[in-house]
């Protein structure tokens, strides 16, 4: 499970089968399922959705998409700047659910204004709809952990700074003001997720992008690996290849 940082940048549209695995961020994302059947998992709680109906993951949510082969969904990201409002509600309160129906279809335009806008005022007033909706719609509740979202924005905020440096798990706890074994056990309770095993994630997702202007030789140092050996184990454990396979898929190897 993983801070996606990049969806927090740019507002996001897409309409496929949506697949990801555990991750959160700070933007609203959207998936509305427009054909077959979607089961999915926010908060820990299992969703499945119909055509019609729409589910809102809330800021700092962790959610996770598994494939559905015959099912197609829409799904859009609201950046934080288009949805200040909610984010601020949704730090004090939960809602009960997080799916709702959409029999007359106008949160489906809504949504796919939101992704066609020409302009940021249109989208900021179809995202304004699209979550003023839910709002009304759906039953809140007082969030059970308010600081839970802060203390996991900057703990993601530390290793997106760091990342390419000698990052450790008591370094980490220290620049909290944290004892390591304290500060391993509340990273596992937020991030679902070991201390390295999460930080070497990080790093090879920020290797991708440097892998299409550098030579490999010198993109495991540049992310934050000490050698090639363990960057290459770590980017075939979560790509399920090497860096060279995926530079051959891609063609667009500089080696």
């Amino acid at each position: 499970m993983y801070f996606e940082s990049g969806r927090d940048l740019t507002a996001f549209y897409s309409e496929n089968d949506n697949i990801c695995a555990a991750h959160f961020h700070r933007s609203v994302e959207i998936l509305y399922v427009l054909k077959g059947k979607k089961t999915v998992w926010v908060g820990g709680e299992r969703y499945d959705l119909l055509p019609a109906q729409m589910l809102v993951c809330p800021p700092y949510a962790i959610h996770v998409f598994p494939p559905a082969p015959d099912s197609v969904q829409l799904v859009v990201c609201i950046p934080p700047e288009f949805c200040k409002r909610f984010e601020r509600f949704a730090e004090g309160y939960a809602p009960e659910t997080c799916v709702i129906s959409d029999e007359n279809g106008e949160l489906l335009g809504y949504l796919r204004l939101f992704g066609n806008a020409r302009n940021e005022v249109l989208r900021d007033g179809a995202a304004a709809m699209i979550l003023g909706t839910f709002m009304a719609r759906v039953k809140f509740l007082p969030a059970r952990d308010r600081t839970s979202r802060t203390k996991v924005q900057e703990i993601a905020d530390y290793i997106e700074a760091h990342y390419a440096e000698r990052l450790s798990l008591a370094g980490a706890a220290g620049a909290f003001g944290y004892s390591p074994n304290y500060f391993s056990a509340l990273f596992k309770k937020y991030f679902r997720s070991g201390f390295n095993a999460y930080v070497n994630f990080v790093r090879v997702q920020k290797s991708i992008p440097m892998l299409k202007t550098q030579k490999i030789s010198s993109v495991c140092y540049d992310c934050g690996f000490q050698s090639p050996q363990q960057y290459f184990l770590n980017f075939k454990k979560y790509f399920g290849c090497t860096p060279f396979e995926y530079l051959h898929k891609t063609g667009e190897a500089t080696d």
